[in-house]
């Protein structure tokens, strides 16, 4: 969706000269880093850590405006399974150009009109997914709360200090979207 209209804003600026401002995106020229903690699950610990980590570096090297994992160029993500004290642990390395700005068209945010929970199912759980996604995990979009949307959001819940009890109410609602 969002593509289509950065392509409809684009269209119309050349249609109607300078009537609409062009789409502007800031890009850094240095390649950030980042390698997530060690974590038994690829996709529900070490996958959305190193999403974490490549954001705080981001921004520690070029700002606050430059965490969007989703506007950033280059983008890479590698992950390996590696020994550590004898257990078999994932760890997910990031690497990206930092960038900032999507051209003043701004997404629509989905509201949430629910607590949802594990078994619940519907449009908004795939909408939940789909956030999950946006910022780091690996999830099937198939609109059902089962485990795996359990694990992430009580994952997430736990690394921005909410109560993680795995239901994604509006305390999580606010903090997940502000992260997106």
């Amino acid at each position: 969706m969002l593509r289509i209209l950065k392509l409809a804003a684009a269209a119309l600026t050349v249609f109607a000269g300078s009537a609409i401002p062009a789409l502007a995106k800031e890009c850094k020229n240095d390649v950030v880093v980042a390698e997530g903690e060690p974590f038994i699950s690829k996709n529900l610990g070490a996958y959305p850590s190193s999403l974490f980590a490549w954001r705080k570096a981001a921004g520690d090297k070029a700002g606050p405006g430059f965490k969007s994992w989703r506007v950033a160029e280059d983008r890479k993500i590698d992950c390996e399974q590696v020994n550590l004290e004898g257990k078999k642990r994932w760890v997910c390395t990031r690497s990206a150009r930092p960038c900032q700005g999507i051209g003043g068209v701004e997404e629509k945010k989905f509201e949430f009109t629910r607590t949802l929970r594990r078994g619940d199912s519907g449009d908004d759980v795939k909408a939940l997914q789909e956030l999950l996604n946006g910022i780091g995990y690996e999830l099937t979009v198939d609109g059902n709360y089962g485990r795996g949307t359990k694990e992430a959001v009580r994952d997430f819940q736990k690394r921005n200090g909410l109560s993680a009890d795995g239901n994604f109410g509006p305390n999580t609602a606010e903090k997940m979207q502000a992260e997106a």
